[in-house]
């Protein structure tokens, strides 16, 4: 059903999709599509979901690959998988960009965030001798980091310059906290995509 709807929303614009389509396209019948989706906005609001899921997916597996790995191997995983995951989903990343201006509910990435702050959580408190009160501090610049460039994507669809982006603000967190015995806490000012939905 969901694949049905990106295949219309790419095809033909959001205007035309309807659950009626979405039926005969997908080969249900209406009314086992109203089984699952009381109304359009809920099938848009699915389709998010989906995505999100798959982009987080992509970063847990990540997170878990780059443990114990140096800050800039960190980096660089969080970047690909990132990168990847929407690049395998491009059509649907279309789809969802065409009706976000409809549905655009920040809500639908707040399960996706909880998910990924854990993840980069495990992650980061892979570094050695890092006090647990900067582990949360960092794991959350990168978990609104990533949430606020997917955001963005939605937002303003696929853009290579905005994956350079991604992966030039995941840099900035300083992950290692060695300037002459000083803490280098995360400088939010500079994270110009981070707490769009944290």
């Amino acid at each position: 059903m969901l694949e049905a709807a990106v295949q219309i929303v790419t095809a033909d614009g959001p205007r035309a999709l309807t659950t009626t389509r979405v039926a005969k396209r997908s080969g249900f019948a209406v009314g086992t599509i109203y089984q699952y989706f009381a109304n359009k906005d809920e099938l848009m609001g699915a389709m998010v979901r989906r995505h999100v899921d798959h982009v987080v997916c992509f970063l847990e597996i990540a997170c878990r690959d780059a443990q114990g790995e140096g800050p800039e191997a960190m980096i660089d995983a969080l970047a690909n998988a990132f990168i990847a995951a929407n690049a395998d989903r491009l059509r649907e990343l279309h789809a969802i960009h065409a009706v976000w201006a409809k549905i655009g509910r920040a809500a639908l990435l707040y399960e996706g965030s909880a998910r990924l702050h854990h993840a980069t959580l495990e992650l980061i408190s892979s570094v050695n001798e890092m006090r647990a009160e900067r582990q949360e501090m960092i794991s959350h610049a990168l978990a609104s980091i990533l949430i606020g460039m997917l955001h963005a994507l939605f937002e303003g669809g696929m853009d290579e310059a905005l994956m350079a982006v991604t992966r030039d603000q995941l840099s900035r967190v300083p992950i290692v906290e060695t300037v002459d015995g000083h803490d280098r806490s995360p400088n939010y000012s500079t994270l110009h995509v981070a707490n769009v939905v944290t």
